[in-house]
């Protein structure tokens, strides 16, 4: 069979908006991680670059909030916020604070995956038209 038509069978991956958010988590608590494992190195560099890695990540989780003036929703908007302002300051306590409020706020996402999936399905909640941001940010 032709390479290209192979090609274009493959599946198209398919993310929920929820475990697209998870992903975003799971790779800003990385690069916290990372950073702090590369300060206690002495590697600067690397814990600076890893830094602004995660800064990337908590404002790419930041712009997928409408600020509505619901209460949840500021709240998220404030904690990115915290987020990334520590995440900047650039010392161990404040990536120990921002990691701290990323870990939290994706077991919170977690424990509402099966929902989230389930509304996506039944259309509650319309789908992603696209990955481009997670992999521009991941």
């Amino acid at each position: 069979m032709n390479p290209y038509t192979l090609y274009q069978q493959q599946p198209v991956p398919s993310w929920t908006r929820i475990d697209m958010l998870l992903a975003l988590f799971d790779g800003g608590i990385a690069r916290c991680e990372q950073a702090l494992a590369a300060m206690e190195r002495q590697e600067r560099r690397t814990a600076r670059n890893l830094l602004v890695k995660a800064r990337l990540i908590v404002l790419g989780l930041a712009s997928g909030v409408v600020p509505d003036g619901d209460r949840v929703t500021t709240t998220l908007l404030q904690l990115y916020e915290y987020a990334q302002h520590a995440l900047g300051q650039g010392s161990v306590e404040d990536v120990r604070g921002a990691l701290n409020v990323l870990r939290i706020l994706r077991e919170g996402f977690q424990k509402i995956r099966d929902e989230a999936v389930d509304l996506e399905r039944r259309g509650l909640i319309p789908p992603i038209s696209s990955t481009a941001t997670l992999q521009t940010l991941a």
